[in-house]
C-alpha cells in the first residue's frame, strides 16, 4: 500500500459545486475515473468504541466487499484516516487516535496493499490532506465516498470534493453515524445523506454500484 503524507491544506472557495442543488443526479462511475474512497473506517469509531457509531462494523463489511469487487475491476482504493504521530499536538480527547492505538486501526479486511492510504488531521479529507492533490494526479474526477461518520468527517469531505468540481456519489449503506444530541444515529444518518443527496452528489447503495458498474 501508499502512504501519502504532507502539512497541505486546501481551500477550494470561489470554484462552482459539482451539482445542483435538490436536482437528483446519477453519475457515470466507472472505475478508469473514479476513485472509491473510504474515511475513518477504524476501531475508534464503532459500536462501543471511542465515538460510539453502532452501525459501524455493518457499513465497514459492506464497504469491504465493493472494494474487493472494485479492485477486480482494475479500481483504484483510497482510504483516508485519522492518525496522530507522537511529539504532535493532539486535540483533548483524540488520544484514542494515536499511532499505534487500537483505535486508529482499521476495520479488518477493509486494506489491501495495492491500496493507497492518505492521512488526515481534521474533520475534511479535502481541508486536511492532500486527497485533492492525488486524485488530480491519477485523472480522477469522480469518486464514491463511505466512511465514519456520516454527518461529519464523510459530510464535510463530500462537501470538499463537490466544491472543488469532483462528482461525488455517497454510498448510503457503507456510512454510519454517531447519536448527534437529541437525534438518534439513524436519523442523524439518515438526514446527512439526504443532506449530500439534495446538495453534492448522487446517493447509492454499494449493491446498486456493484449490480450497476460492476457486474
Amino acid at each position: 500500500m501508499t502512504e501519502v503524507h504532507s502539512a497541505t491544506r486546501h481551500r477550494s472557495g470561489g470554484v462552482p459545486v459539482s451539482k445542483i442543488p435538490g436536482v437528483p443526479v446519477s453519475y457515470d462511475l466507472a472505475p478508469a475515473h473514479t476513485a472509491l474512497i473510504s474515511v475513518d473506517f477504524q476501531l475508534a469509531f464503532g459500536d462501543g468504541g471511542w465515538e460510539q457509531v453502532p452501525h459501524a462494523g455493518a457499513a465497514a463489511k459492506r464497504f469491504s466487499a465493493l472494494a474487493a469487487a472494485w479492485r477486480a475491476a482494475g479500481g483504484t482504493v483510497i482510504h483516508v484516516h485519522t492518525t496522530f504521530f507522537t511529539g504532535e499536538k493532539v486535540p483533548e480527547g483524540r488520544e484514542a487516535l494515536m499511532e499505534g492505538a487500537v483505535g486508529a486501526s482499521f476495520y479488518a479486511d477493509l486494506v489491501e496493499d495495492d491500496d493507497i492510504l492518505i492521512r488526515k488531521i481534521g474533520f475534511s479529507a479535502v481541508n486536511g490532506s492532500d486527497l485533492l492533490d492525488v486524485l488530480k494526479a491519477r485523472g480522477f474526477d469522480t469518486a464514491v465516498v463511505g466512511g465514519l461518520t456520516t454527518p461529519i468527517c464523510v459530510e464535510t469531505t463530500c462537501d470538499g470534493l463537490s466544491m472543488a468540481g469532483i462528482r461525488v456519489a455517497v454510498l448510503s449503506d457503507a456510512t454510519a453515524s454517531q447519536p448527534i444530541g437529541e437525534y438518534s444515529a439513524e436519523l442523524a444518518h439518515e438526514f446527512s445523506i439526504a443532506r449530500m443527496g439534495y446538495l453534492v452528489g448522487q446517493v447509492i447503495t454499494t449493491e446498486e454500484l456493484m449490480r450497476s458498474v460492476l457486474a
